[in-house]
C-alpha cells in the first residue's frame, strides 16, 4: 500500500525527494520495464507510434539494471508491438544534452545518434528468407528533457524518408524527439484537451512536482496506463535500494561534472598563458605592419612631389 504523503513531492531525511524524477535516466527505465508496469509501456509505445497497440514485449537489453556499477545498454527501452513481426521500438531518455550539444549547434549530435541507433535497429533485423519489403518497421524515439530544436517546433518532431516535394520513399524507419520541455504549458490546459502524447509528456516531465499534483491526478483518471506508471514511480520511490541506486548515478553523474570542469580549468591554465603571448605578438605585428603602411604612404607621397 502506498502512502497517501508521497503525492507531496517534500525531500526525505536522506536528501531526495520523496517522488523520484521520472525523466531520470534508471527511473524512467524502471517505470516502464519492471514486470507489472507492462501496461505503461504499452500505453507509452501506443502513444508515439500514434495508434492501437494491444502488447508490448520487452527484448535484448529492455530490463532495467538493478547494478548500479553495470554498463549502461545503448537503448534504455528496446521493444516490439503486437506480436514477434510487430514494430520494433527504441525508446530513449536524454534527461540533459550531450556533450558538445548546445543551442549554437541545433543540438546536431543527439539527433544524429539517432539517426545511427535507428539504422543500428533496423539493419540488425534477421533477413534470413524474407524480402526488404517485409522488414517490420523501426521507430526511435527519443525523449528530450531540454529544447533540442533552435525554433517553433512540435511536441513529438516525427522524421521519416521523403524528398524535397514530401513523397516518401517507404515507412521503413521512423525517429521521433519528444520536447519535454513544453510540458508545463501543456499542464495549463485540462488533461481532457490534451493528446495521449501531450498527457505523456506532462507525466514525465513532472510527476515528481508538488505544484503539479492536480494535472497529473487528472490524467490518472484518464490514463490507465500512466496510473500504472505512477504507481510504479510512487513504489520505486519509496524503495530504499531503489533511492540508493538513484542517488549512485546521480553521484557518478557530478563526479563526471567534477572531472570536466577540473580538466576545463587545467587547460585553461596550461594554454591562457601561451594565448596570451600569441595575442601579445598578434599585436606586435599588426603594430609593424601598421607602420609598414605608414612608411609606404609617405614614399608614395613623395614619390608623387
Amino acid at each position: 500500500m502506498l502512502n497517501d504523503d508521497m503525492i507531496s513531492g517534500d525531500v526525505l531525511s536522506d536528501g531526495l525527494p520523496k517522488i523520484l524524477p521520472a525523466y531520470e535516466n534508471g527511473i524512467f527505465q524502471a517505470v516502464l520495464t519492471l514486470p507489472e508496469a507492462n501496461a505503461a509501456l504499452v500505453g507509452l509505445v501506443a502513444a508515439v507510434l500514434d495508434r492501437p497497440v494491444k502488447a508490448v514485449t520487452l527484448r535484448n537489453n529492455a530490463a532495467p539494471s538493478r547494478d548500479t556499477q553495470a554498463k549502461q545498454e545503448e537503448y534504455d527501452i528496446n521493444c516490439v508491438a503486437d506480436g514477434e513481426n510487430g514494430d520494433q521500438c527504441a525508446i530513449e531518455m536524454q534527461a540533459s544534452a550531450m556533450a558538445g550539444d548546445n543551442r549554437d549547434n541545433d543540438h546536431r549530435n543527439i539527433k544524429w545518434r539517432s539517426v545511427y541507433n535507428l539504422c543500428d535497429l533496423h539493419s540488425n533485423q534477421s533477413g534470413r528468407g524474407i524480402r526488404y519489403d517485409q522488414f517490420v518497421r523501426s521507430y526511435q524515439v527519443v525523449l528530450c528533457n531540454y529544447k533540442a530544436f533552435m525554433g517553433e517546433n512540435e511536441l513529438a518532431e516525427r522524421f521519416t524518408l521523403r524528398n524535397e516535394g514530401g513523397y516518401e520513399l517507404c515507412d521503413a524507419v521512423t525517429a521521433i524527439l519528444v520536447d519535454l520541455t513544453k510540458s508545463a504549458e501543456i499542464a495549463r490546459r485540462p488533461a481532457s484537451e490534451m493528446s495521449d502524447i501531450e498527457q505523456w509528456a506532462v507525466f514525465f516531465a513532472l510527476a515528481d512536482k508538488p505544484e503539479y499534483g492536480e494535472v497529473i491526478d487528472e490524467i490518472v483518471k484518464r490514463k490507465e496506463g500512466i496510473a500504472v506508471a505512477r504507481e510504479t514511480l510512487l513504489s520505486i520511490s519509496q524503495d530504499p535500494d531503489e533511492r540508493a541506486r538513484y542517488r549512485s548515478r546521480r553521484i557518478r553523474l557530478q563526479d563526471r561534472e567534477h572531472d570536466r570542469a577540473v580538466a576545463r580549468e587545467e587547460i585553461r591554465a596550461e594554454y591562457e598563458p601561451l594565448l596570451a603571448a600569441l595575442e601579445a605578438k598578434d599585436a606586435e605585428i599588426a603594430d609593424k605592419d601598421a607602420e609598414i603602411e605608414a612608411l609606404r604612404a609617405l614614399l608614395s607621397a613623395q614619390r608623387e612631389q
